[in-house]
């Protein structure tokens, strides 16, 4: 059996066509876990922003460079972890990215200056940059084709799960044990998941195969999915991956795909980011109690999984690309309403919050569905991650734009209607997606239908 890719007779048809085995069970678990911890700490910092605030006696808008330091760090890992991680593997950098993180929100419990707080929030989001592209990447190649964005999006729940738990936490402990406990939280569940991962993780079957690494190891994970002994042949020379993972998501084949991943993600991550940091704060601006702030940000983020597992079900069924259209236009239209549910219950708020996470979190993960899909094992960390780093800089747009609003006193519900414009472009860009080029193998089947 050839282990080449791209035509019949693959590892990766093994892979697409045997039932799910322990060891694939075992990978998705792990990173689940791992985008937890990544969905936690990276939220962490906008539910504790006001109690930071009040604690510090910050100005409004004081924690902006907060902010924006974590994303700027997401951004920078995204780019360096990519290219790392299709060179060394995606297991090495996972691990080192988990510590990473870990050992920042220890440090920063024991902050004691916004300029320290600014610093050790670029480091773990240095961490965390680097962890969600390669577990996205190990889970797409270990999940078979029939299954994949359902797996994927299904993994993507850790995230937002993860920011649920910080919601649902953060009234709890940084009320009773103030806001530093809760960094220590955020520390000690990655530091204590390292040695599972070091004991359990492999590393990618697609990324030993493709690189020739190991051949024992790829027949010895291949029997483990199939359940029986598997013979490898000697690979023909003229498969061997070549060239710059870079150059290869930039190349004429790649090019416009790339451009609309980049424009469409950067959208939806202008809106993601612009919400799970300001959100809290936006509503308590707005004289909505704390407790009810912090429970609408963690339905922000459990609407998110519910939303990763319904749109990875859609995707399945109908197409990538009609699914992110039709959950970006509504997100532009919940987008316009909130305004008419402030003045109502909390559970209208907290209820608007689940809507806003289903389409604009949930959402988000067809993005990370298009990615594994679009590019080649040779270059799919490296696509995926610049994909997530240079959107990115929407985030940071969207902090930065927040944050002058609400130093200059413009209306939070304001800011919130606003995010009906990136919704539009990151719509609009996805509908475009079938303008790309279709003729490189294996790449077009998730826009099949869409």
């Amino acid at each position: 059996m050839d282990i080449q890719h791209g035509s019949g007779g693959t590892y990766r048809t093994l892979v697409d066509e045997s039932p799910l085995s322990g060891l694939q069970w075992a990978v998705f678990v792990l990173c689940f876990l791992i985008m937890f911890l990544d969905g936690l700490d990276t939220v962490l910092i906008g539910f504790l922003a006001p109690y930071i605030g009040a604690e510090w006696k910050l100005a409004k808008g004081a924690l902006t460079p907060v902010f924006t330091a974590g994303v700027v760090g997401l951004m920078i890992a995204g780019c360096m972890a990519g290219i790392l991680a299709d060179r060394v593997g995606r297991r090495p950098l996972l691990l080192a990215a988990v510590a990473v993180f870990g050992v920042a929100n220890l440090a920063t419990a024991y902050c004691a200056s916004l300029e320290a707080l600014v610093v050790l929030r670029f480091v773990t989001g240095l961490g965390l940059g680097a962890a969600m592209p390669c577990a996205v990447t190990l889970v797409s190649e270990y999940a078979p084709a029939r299954r994949r964005a359902f797996v994927i999006t299904s993994m993507y729940c850790g995230y937002t799960l993860g920011g649920a738990a910080v919601g649902w936490l953060t009234p709890i402990v940084a009320q009773q044990h103030g806001w530093r406990a809760m960094f220590v939280v955020g520390a000690v569940l990655p530091l204590a998941l390292l040695p599972w991962l070091f004991w359990r993780l492999p590393e990618s079957i697609g990324f030993l195969a493709e690189r020739r690494r190991d051949r024992g190891a790829v027949a010895a994970l291949l029997s483990r999915i199939v359940g029986r002994q598997v013979e490898l042949p000697a690979l023909p020379e003229q498969q061997k991956v070549e060239g710059n993972p870079l150059a290869i998501i930039l190349s004429p084949a790649f090019r416009m795909r790339t451009g609309l991943l980049w424009l469409a993600n950067g959208a939806g991550l202008l809106m993601t980011f612009t919400l799970i940091n300001w959100l809290p704060s936006f509503l308590t601006f707005k004289h909505v109690p704390a407790q009810t702030a912090s429970l609408s940000g963690a339905s922000l983020q459990a609407g998110g999984a519910i939303g990763a597992l319904l749109i990875g079900w859609l995707m399945d069924r109908f197409g990538s690309r009609k699914v992110v259209v039709g959950t970006y236009l509504g997100a532009a239209v919940a987008s316009l309403l909130w305004i008419a549910v402030l003045d109502r219950s909390s559970a209208a708020l907290l209820l608007m919050g689940f809507v806003a996470g289903v389409l604009v979190m949930g959402g988000q993960t067809g993005f990370q569905v298009l990615a594994t899909s679009v590019y080649p094992v040779a270059a799919r960390a490296t696509g995926l991650s610049w994909m997530q780093s240079v959107g990115r800089l929407g985030g940071i747009l969207g902090i930065q734009l927040a944050g002058m609003g609400i130093a200059s006193d413009v209306d939070p519900i304001s800011l919130l209607q606003a995010l009906a414009i990136p919704a539009l472009v990151a719509a609009v860009a996805a509908a475009f997606l079938h303008v790309t080029p279709r003729h490189v193998p294996g790449n077009a089947a998730v826009l099949k239908g869409g």
